[in-house]
């Protein structure tokens, strides 16, 4: 297995004075200015911690939705339509959301509860309603909480007297949303914006070089890269980042696939993947290598639109830090949701933008694999890859608990079947096979692979075929992944995701039970003395042992016991409280 150290502090040069386009969006290897504010923020909070696109559209403040949903079609409609079709919104939500576009906007919470929802779904219903004025769909009714609110008008006490206020309230829907989404309904939109069509290119092919020999045409252009390149474009970048992580060598990493850039490095240690090495000795620090750190762990054992949203999301982190956030979260987020809306190999110039900060939120996402940017037919273009792609489309689709580690992932399983299906396997598929007799069968053919099964499988145990590998799950092997920071819920997820599709179509779990119950009892042997605080009191005698005994027993205060010495070990915490009734139970023994 390869090491799991780089030495990048020798080799990073130093930076460029910064220009034009730093100053309007911070970039990837900019520091990030103290911000204690932003800190303590807890909407920031909130949306540091989203596990998908659509939970952070759900923390956002209700104007910053607004201003969203207010972008000039399509850009406006698509995200509506978007979020009509995601988890986010219920099917209760959904059907609400419709029915009230078709009659105007407005109606009475107490006709929609009563009438339109079945009286046993009545709590449903207004579950529905909160869903929705969270999302910016309806205007306030009290339903959402945010950070600092502790109203529950559903389920809070008390909560008949405001929940006879909200039945006479109006639910009407916020007249962005509504613009947004009947546009949406009544024009067809089958792109976010305008395609470079085969026309266009074919009339540039035609009349380029007059322009280049006339001194317009300063860059070349290029014809449409095709799917299998942005494929191998997406993988490419993704591969130097993972393989960086794991301290892959050149001849691991394979042909094609180079070391991050110094401002990737640079983010990846500003987010947490990796440190410098806490071990180094020399005087320079600077020249100290980089080590992953247990975060760095996890993130290798999540799935690839976990991984990429975990970018996305450290990227929008650093625009909380910007002046102009607001509108810089607008462009990033709406810019995902139209890209969502594409399909691979379809190409736009990025005229079609409009905003500065849409080009650079652009160039930005290009360096993480999410999209391919060329000249074609004389213009600057993007191309949506799979990975942007796959990304809009499992927060979608998948449900509110997809990030639990028995949730599979929509864009993994569809990757996975279409490499096992190629007639020529791809070095970034990978299906995994656990059996009973804890051997792993892995199917892939990358290096990157074997280092992340290495993890937590034990290498000795390593057997290779042409497109296949075999390692054992142990104890020991276990063990080392656990004091490396990985979880045992951490390798179950990994193990669920990748399993072989194959294994998805029947009614036998993707994990045997008999593996998933080890690796958690092996979890738990790291857990067997738990240490606790107690106060020791030397009882008189055996009366006293009793009594105060069976007082810290009743109030879960008694930690152990000894009868034959007359020693109460007692929590901390509950240790004035046992004292106190000594002091009670000894007076009382006097009187007597």
């Amino acid at each position: 297995m390869a090491g799991t150290k780089r030495k990048v502090g020798s080799d990073i040069q130093s930076q460029p004075p910064p220009t034009k386009r730093d100053k309007i969006v911070a970039s990837l290897s900019a520091p990030v200015p103290a911000a204690p504010n932003i800190a303590k923020d807890p909407q920031e909070e909130r949306l540091a911690s989203s596990t998908s696109l659509f939970e952070y559209l759900e923390h956002l403040p209700p104007q910053t939705l607004k201003l969203i949903y207010a972008l000039p079609a399509p850009r406006g409609p698509v995200v509506a339509a978007a979020v009509v079709r995601s988890s986010s919104l219920t099917d209760i939500a959904r059907q609400v959301t419709l029915r009230l576009l078709a009659c105007g906007g407005s109606f009475k919470v107490q006709t929609i509860i009563e009438s339109w929802i079945h009286r046993h779904g009545r709590r449903d219903g207004l579950l529905a309603l909160r869903r929705m004025e969270c999302m910016g769909i309806l205007a306030p009714l009290g339903l959402a909480t945010r950070p600092g609110e502790d109203e529950d008008v559903i389920d809070g006490e008390e909560s008949e007297a405001k929940r006879a206020k909200l039945m006479e309230k109006d639910a009407c829907l916020t007249p962005e949303f509504q613009t947004a989404m009947t546009t949406y309904l009544v024009t067809s939109f089958s792109s976010p914006w305008p395609l470079i069509t085969r026309d266009q290119i074919d009339e540039f092919k035609k009349h380029g070089h007059e322009k280049q020999h006339a001194g317009k045409e300063h860059k070349p252009s290029r014809d449409p890269p095709t799917p299998q390149e942005l494929e191998k474009y997406t993988q490419s970048s993704w591969d130097s980042v993972l393989h960086f992580l794991v301290g892959s060598d050149e001849n691991d990493r394979g042909g094609g696939i180079k070391e991050p850039d110094d401002d990737m490095v640079s983010f990846l240690t500003r987010i947490g993947l990796m440190q410098e090495d806490p071990e180094y000795k020399g005087k320079d620090k600077s020249r100290a290598p980089l080590v992953i750190t247990s975060k760095g762990y996890e993130f290798m054992l999540r799935d690839s639109n976990a991984q990429v949203w975990q970018f996305v999301l450290q990227y929008l982190d650093t625009m909380a830090r910007h002046e102009q956030k607001d509108m810089i979260r607008v462009e990033a987020l709406s810019l995902l949701i139209c890209l969502g809306s594409c399909r691979v190999g379809e190409g736009y110039h990025t005229s079609v933008l409009g905003s500065k900060f849409a080009r650079v939120v652009i160039k930005d996402f290009s360096r993480f694999g999410l999209l391919f940017v060329c000249r074609v037919a004389g213009k600057n273009a993007f191309y949506p890859t799979k990975a942007v792609v796959n990304l809009v489309a499992s927060s979608e689709k998948a449900g509110r608990e997809a990030s639990t580690f028995i949730g599979q992932s929509v864009g993994a399983s569809r990757t996975l079947e279409d490499a096992l299906a190629a007639p020529v396997p791809s070095r970034s598929h990978l299906a995994v096979v656990v059996q009973t007799n804890f051997q792993v069968v892995a199917y892939t053919k990358s290096k990157l692979h074997i280092s992340t099964l290495g993890l937590f499988c034990d290498v000795t145990t390593f057997r290779r075929l042409p497109n296949v590998i075999f390692f054992h799950l142990t104890r020991d092997s276990v063990r080392s992944a656990f004091r490396l920071g990985v979880t045992a819920d951490q390798i179950l997820r990994f193990l669920h995701v990748h399993a072989h599709p194959m294994l998805r179509s029947g009614d036998q779990p993707l994990v045997p039970s008999n593996v998933v119950d080890q690796i958690l009892l092996w979890d738990k042997e790291r857990h067997r003395v738990v240490m606790d605080e107690v106060w020791v009191h030397q009882c008189r005698d055996a009366a006293e042992f009793a009594a105060v005994g069976q007082f810290a027993s009743d109030m879960d205060a008694l930690g152990w016991g000894a009868a034959h010495t007359n020693k109460l070990y007692i929590h901390i915490h509950h240790a004035e409280q046992v004292l106190a009734y000594i002091r009670k139970w000894r007076t009382k023994q006097i009187t007597r």
